[in-house]
């Protein structure tokens, strides 16, 4: 049984539209992601994975993503490469990023190119308003 909080009531109008629109969720392995993949659906949003050593860059490009949920798990991990990558490469670099971490390095996140930074473990609740702010930034483009 499925026991989820609602996204704040502020929120829960922009979450449910343009619900074709698809997040792509990058996690260092596919359990990793699974939880990030339950919540961005549970926003009624389209979800495609993808894992830290699938070509990110070349499926964020062909795919086109509203947004980008990228897990970093370690100090020197492959994810913040690929954060540095995607924010300078000309095709990606407008997508949004939202980097989630058990690491408290937020002001690195953002230093290195993500538009939210978002603290494991969190809840639903924490998350689905993040991703509203990070789905805001793309809409009035203000994201890097």
């Amino acid at each position: 049984m499925e026991d989820w909080l609602p996204i704040a009531s502020s929120y829960k109008d922009r979450m449910n539209q343009n619900s074709s629109e698809r997040i792509m969720i990058v996690g260092r392995d596919v359990t990793s992601s699974y939880l990030l993949q339950r919540f961005v659906r549970k926003s009624a949003r389209q979800v495609f994975a993808a894992i830290h050593s699938d070509d990110v860059l070349s499926l964020a490009r062909c795919e086109k993503p509203v947004a980008i949920v990228l897990e970093v798990d370690a100090p020197e991990n492959v994810g913040w490469h690929m954060l540095r990558t995607l924010k300078s490469d000309p095709e990606t670099k407008q997508i949004p990023v939202m980097v989630c971490s058990w690491l408290d390095e937020s002001a690195r996140g953002v230093a290195e190119g993500a538009d939210v930074y978002l603290r494991m473990p969190f809840l639903y609740e924490e998350f689905g308003t993040a991703l509203a702010a990070l789905l805001t930034k793309e809409d009035n483009g203000e994201n890097h």
